[in-house]
């Protein structure tokens, strides 16, 4: 330092300036003490997860206080919500309803559409049959049902002549009144002895026929000619036979059981009441 004021002094003119006074140190008091640079501060693990701890628990309160006051905000309008619609449904009721004129009320034009018919179901076709009937003295063959004409079912019959009860099978415990003449059985409306009672095996249409003859004051069973046999007695009738009261007829799953009435001892053509001839006659 001291050269360079030389070099300095001889530039400015040979001039030297005194040398600066230095600056004499200060003296303190024995109480006081400079401040020292420690660096930085290092924080134990422990502390560190102290602090973390705290900043969570800090975030928790505050989300927590902000769901609070969300939920109240909701639940405040939600009520204000309900207290418009109780207002509204109050002054709906208090309004008195205008009178309707029937007048006034149109006609429901709106059509309703009819169900499709179903499709018919296709029948069953069925095997020819050959018709059998009574024997006649020159030994051929006379069909007892042709030319017969269609009887109808009877309800109530007058001057029965006697009875066919349902023993077994579907119908158990009908019973029918025959009468003079040909008393056709089957399914049909039109039998005299309408066996409808689920017994899809009998026909239609004389399936079987029983005759009272009042001449002879006899009863025979004759076979209709269709594929299902007719036993009487256990036995397949092929021709025409002889009925007598308790003979057992059996078409299909229904049983028969015949109770004649009229007998050459005692019926309905008896001379003594014309009245009644002419009924039994007209029957």
């Amino acid at each position: 330092m001291k050269y360079i004021r030389d070099l300095l002094s001889r530039k400015s003119g040979g001039a030297t300036k005194p040398d600066p006074v230095e600056p004499t140190p200060v003296d303190l008091a024995p109480h006081e003490e400079l401040p020292q640079d420690t660096g930085p501060v290092m924080l134990s693990a422990k502390e560190l997860r102290a602090q973390e701890a705290e900043r969570e628990r800090k975030f928790a309160e505050v989300e927590a206080a902000a769901l609070a006051q969300a939920a109240e905000e909701e639940a405040k309008a939600a009520a204000d919500i309900l207290e418009k619609i109780n207002a509204s449904v109050v002054e709906e009721a208090a309004t008195p309803a205008a009178p309707v004129n029937i007048w006034d009320i149109e006609d429901d034009e709106t059509e309703v559409a009819e169900a499709p018919e179903p499709a018919p179901t296709p029948r069953r076709r069925r095997n020819q049959t050959r018709v059998l009937g009574f024997d006649n003295a020159e030994g051929d063959v006379v069909s007892m049902f042709d030319k017969a004409e269609k009887t109808s079912g009877a309800v109530r019959a007058k001057f029965p002549v006697g009875w066919m009860l349902v023993v077994e099978g579907p119908g158990r415990g009908e019973c029918f009144a025959l009468e003079a003449g040909m008393s056709q059985i089957g399914r049909g409306d039109d039998q005299a002895i309408k066996l409808d009672f689920g017994d899809n095996s009998i026909s239609r249409v004389n399936h079987a026929a029983v005759v009272y003859d009042p001449e002879t004051h006899n009863f025979m069973l004759g076979h209709g000619g269709k594929k299902n046999i007719v036993r009487l007695n256990g036995a397949p009738v092929i021709s025409n036979e002889t009925l007598s009261t308790g003979d057992r007829i059996k078409l299909g799953e229904t049983t028969l059981h015949f109770v004649a009435l009229c007998t050459e001892e005692f019926n309905w053509n008896d001379d003594s009441n014309p009245e009644e001839s002419e009924d039994v006659a007209i029957a």
